[in-house]
This record gives structure tokens, C-alpha cells and sequence, in this order.
């Protein structure tokens, strides 16, 4: 079992691409499905502050790898189901209906706009919780190019090119502190700093990258620059989605990828609300909210032991330490990420436990 539970996104993301290939309300299975599973699932299972040992270490690191197929798969699918009448991109339809007693083409020329939201929606989540995510275990591999390749292709699909690079070498060298776009500060609400963290993220991965191709004595307009390739990876997508269906499968992509980014904005957001650092002092487990919920630490591959991520971020995610007496979150990520759109309920669960951190880490600026 401690090398099965790693296994549950990668049989939920197939669920989300089923219910976009069926069409119609069908649409909406793998949103339901997901949120039944990580929700419920953290409410039954309680938590999980254990370590095992892995002997078969490549096992364990099988997820990841099937993360880019799996996406790449999906990506597909939703665009052919961005397609309307006879149009049948990559032949997928007539394929399905050869394969399965059910017309794939009639049963998609059924949907309407709502049941397009549920999979945009679907599709947006599994991207940021599977994609981005396994992007950002991998993108911390700098030394590693094949984990590098797989990494920026998934962060591709939520058009995010910066995050490889300001996240590594921005983020994580300045939580916590005023410079940081992704240090939610005191009081601040989720909306106002998702645009705050995207506008200043990209600003400043941007610097990060002409400071290290000025280094290099690289031109900066060439494909040195990991800024340029990423927006021709993203671009490789819209290429794909207008293909299948002109802009209304263009405006689905995109419409997936900004939903995608905003719910990585999100986790930023819960993961260092309100936890305040000093430029000189030390990364701790203080400057990270933390939970060992045992549900969503399966699916998101011990993302939630963030404490230890920011401590050590070269630490592979099965390694990580669970810092019980870390800042925790009040429930799993899920939960807790629902309770960030509502800035007012946010607030009234979030003030004492941060005046109870500010009691004891506060730094005196």
C-alpha cells in the first residue's frame, strides 16, 4: 500500500477524461469524482504522519513519469470534445464508437454550454493538481534535463513558464518576506493576491532568467531563453485546440489554463498566508502552513508536507518530514482551498491560528 497510494491521481485522471469523451452531463463525472475522493476521503481518513522506507525507490517515482502521457491524453480528448458536428479531430470519435457500442460524435454533439464548464473545470483541476504539481517536484531536479523536459511540459498545459523559474530560484530563496509574490500577506484576500502573485511572478522570473543569460553572455531573444521556449510550448497547445475546433476550442484551452493557474495561486496563497520572515533569517518549518491529512497527501504527492519542502527543497517528495509541531492548515488542501474563495469565512478560521504563530515566530522588523 505505500507504493499503491501514489497511484490514485493517476486512476482519477483517466476518470476526468472519460467524462469529457461521453459528452453531456457526463461532462461533470470527473469534477464530482474528484472532489468526493479527496474531500471525503481526508475527512474518513484522518491523517498520516508516517515514514516509510522505499526499497524499490523507481516505483514510487512511476506517477510522476505517467503525469505528462496522461495529460498529454487528456489535453487531446478535450479538444476533440471542443469540436462540434462532423468534426473529429485525430479521428478519436470514430475510433471510440468502433471500439465501445455508443456514439462518442452524437453523444458530444448533445453538449451545451454547462456541460462544457464542468469539463473545463475538470479539466483545469487535473491539470493544476496532477500536472502542476508533479511540475513542481520535477522542476526542482535542475541537475536532472529528462525530469527538466517533463516538468516544463506539464507546466505548459496551464500556460505557466515562469513558475519553473521564479518558484526555484525566486520563491523559495525569499518566502516569506515583503520581495516574495507568492507570500500572501496579512489580510490580503485570495483574489487580489492571485493577480498580485501572477503579474509579479512573471515579472520576476523574467529577471531571474536575463540575469542568468547576462551571466552566460546569452542573447536573451534567442531559445536559450526558457521564458521564450515555454510561451512556444503553451502556443503548441492553442495550435493543437484551434485545430480541433477554431476558437471556441482556443477559448476551452485557455479557458482551462487560467482556471489551472488560478488554483496553483490558491495553494500558494493557503500554503504562506500571513507568515512573515526576515530577509537574514533562516527558512524554517514555521514559514510554511503544513497538514499530514492522509488523502491529500496521497494525491498530491506529499505537496502538504510543505514545511519540509521549504526547509529542504532538493528533498524528493517521499522524504519528506511531516513536522507535526509545523503551522497546520485546518483541514485537508481541498477543503481548505474551497474556504479561500470566501474571504470573510477565510479570515474567521485563519486570524487566531496566525495570531497564535505571530505569538511565537514573529519576526521584529
Amino acid at each position: 500500500m505505500k507504493y499503491l497510494k501514489y497511484f490514485i491521481t493517476p486512476i482519477l485522471a483517466p476518470t476526468v477524461m472519460i467524462g469529457v469523451l461521453l459528452g453531456g452531463h457526463w461532462m461533470w463525472l470527473g469534477l464530482a469524482v474528484l472532489f468526493f475522493v479527496v474531500i471525503v476521503g481526508d475527512a474518513v481518513l484522518g491523517e498520516d504522519a508516517s515514514q516509510p522506507e522505499y526499497n524499490y525507490p523507481w516505483l514510487i517515482e512511476l506517477p510522476l513519469h505517467l503525469a505528462l502521457p496522461l495529460i498529454l491524453l487528456l489535453l487531446l480528448s478535450f479538444a476533440w470534445a471542443s469540436g462540434s458536428g462532423i468534426q473529429d479531430f485525430l479521428g478519436i470519435g470514430q475510433l471510440l464508437t468502433a471500439w465501445f457500442s455508443y456514439d462518442f460524435l452524437a453523444a458530444r454533439n448533445t453538449s451545451i454550454w454547462s456541460d462544457y464548464l464542468g469539463a473545463l473545470l475538470g479539466v483545469g483541476f487535473m491539470v493544476a493538481g496532477y500536472g502542476t504539481n508533479v511540475g513542481h517536484e520535477l522542476t526542482h531536479r535542475i541537475k536532472d534535463k529528462i525530469a527538466m523536459f517533463e516538468g516544463r511540459w506539464l507546466l505548459s498545459a496551464s500556460c505557466n513558464p515562469d513558475f519553473s523559474i521564479e518558484h526555484v530560484y525566486g520563491h523559495h530563496v525569499i518566502v516569506g518576506t515583503d520581495e516574495d509574490p507568492a507570500t500572501a500577506r496579512k489580510g490580503e484576500n485570495v483574489y487580489a493576491f492571485s493577480i498580485r502573485s501572477t503579474v509579479m511572478g512573471h515579472i520576476s522570473a523574467w529577471k531571474l532568467e536575463l540575469k542568468r543569460l547576462r551571466k552566460k553572455e546569452y542573447s536573451p531573444i534567442s531559445l536559450r531563453n526558457r521564458m521564450i521556449t515555454g510561451y512556444f510550448m503553451s502556443a503548441f497547445w492553442c495550435v493543437i485546440f484551434f485545430i480541433a475546433s477554431g476558437v471556441f476550442g482556443l477559448v476551452l484551452f485557455l479557458g482551462q489554463a487560467v482556471f489551472a493557474k488560478f488554483i496553483l495561486e490558491i495553494v500558494n496563497y493557503m500554503e504562506h498566508y500571513g507568515l512573515a520572515r526576515k530577509p537574514d533569517q533562516r527558512i524554517g518549518p514555521e514559514h510554511s502552513w503544513n497538514t499530514n491529512k492522509r488523502m491529500s497527501g496521497m494525491v498530491l504527492f506529499s505537496l502538504t508536507r510543505h514545511s519540509a519542502h521549504h526547509e529542504k527543497p532538493s528533498v524528493k517528495f517521499w522524504k519528506l518530514d511531516p513536522y507535526e509541531d509545523a503551522p497546520q492548515m485546518p483541514y485537508g488542501y481541498l477543503t481548505t482551498l474551497i474556504f479561500c474563495l470566501i474571504p470573510p469565512l477565510w479570515y474567521l478560521i485563519m486570524t487566531p491560528r496566525l495570531n497564535d504563530w505571530e505569538k511565537h515566530y514573529s519576526p521584529v522588523m
